[in-house]
């Protein structure tokens, strides 16, 4: 586990980085696109990009958050192979991963990487799991605590330099825990440049929970929203994996003038007709 207070990558006034996943009509990733075939627009201004690069071989940075609270009991093992056969899709090469187990607690489970005889997992050496510690403002966090959860995964182990790194959750939504609200979860994940995919599962103790958040979430980072298919999961792993193997990274310098940081739109646009765009919709610099 990381410290408490690892750093945490903030844009500089070097290289601002964009990822986006390009798709036809038919969800297909696009793979042949020129920086010229791309708009960028900060603040509503069209800017200059400066690089374009496709992030298809570098290693990748995987969370994965699964809500293990008592709403989600009926779906436990469900998503247990479902994590697995994601793990066993994704990592290779120099990839990492980890998984994030919440209910009222916020456990790493474990951490995964890939070896010559298939994958590697580090179990920690605490029973049940190494905590992944966030404030409780002096009390205990309760219930499913998270946003907690996606802040401390975002905070300790996906910050650091610009990289391809995603988050996917497994839950219904529901945050009944958390002293991290629901707008500093989502700031802690843009700013370690992490696209979040989410499986909405639904509330096993209650009504249906709204799926506005993990929406919000998933949309402003670029990510995907989906609903659980049942037993077979093979149509969003692949989804996922295509997407996290065929992103493009846009890079701009931005104002060096400026002078103080604050959050900034972001709007990419494709020229080629029948695209769709995926991308972070703010970033917070000069």
């Amino acid at each position: 586990m990381l410290p408490q207070d690892a750093a945490v990558f903030r844009e500089t006034t070097t290289l601002v980085t964009v990822l986006c996943t390009v798709t036809d009509e038919g969800g297909p990733a696009i793979g042949d696109l020129t920086v010229d075939d791309f708009r960028l627009y900060v603040d509503g201004v069209r800017r200059k990009i400066d690089n374009l690069w496709s992030e298809a071989d570098l290693p990748l940075l995987l969370g994965v958050i699964n809500d293990v609270s008592d709403s989600q009991r009926n779906y436990i093992s469900e998503k247990d192979r479902a994590v697995t056969h994601l793990l066993e899709r994704v990592i290779h090469g120099q990839d990492r991963a980890f998984v994030v187990a919440v209910n009222e607690n916020i456990t790493l489970k474990s951490e995964v990487s890939a070896g010559p005889y298939g994958l590697r997992y580090r179990m920690p050496a605490a029973p049940g799991g190494e905590p992944l510690t966030v404030s409780c403002g002096g009390r205990v966090c309760g219930g499913t605590a998270l946003w907690n959860a996606v802040y401390a995964s975002a905070h300790l182990k996906l910050s650091g330099p610009p990289a391809n790194k995603a988050l996917l959750i497994l839950s219904d939504g529901n945050d009944t825990g958390s002293t991290h609200h629901f707008d500093a979860a989502l700031e802690e994940v843009q700013q370690s440049g992490a696209v979040v995919y989410a499986v909405r599962y639904p509330d096993g103790l209650s009504a249906d929970a709204s799926a506005d958040d993990l929406h919000r979430l998933t949309d402003e980072t670029g990510g995907i929203l989906f609903d659980p298919p049942g037993a077979d999961y093979s149509q969003i792993i692949s989804r996922i994996t295509a997407d996290l193997r065929g992103r493009y990274v846009l890079g701009f310098r931005p104002d060096s003038t400026a002078g103080e940081t604050r959050r900034h739109s972001l709007r990419v646009e494709v020229l080629r007709s029948g695209a769709s765009v995926r991308a972070r919709r703010e970033y917070s610099g000069p």
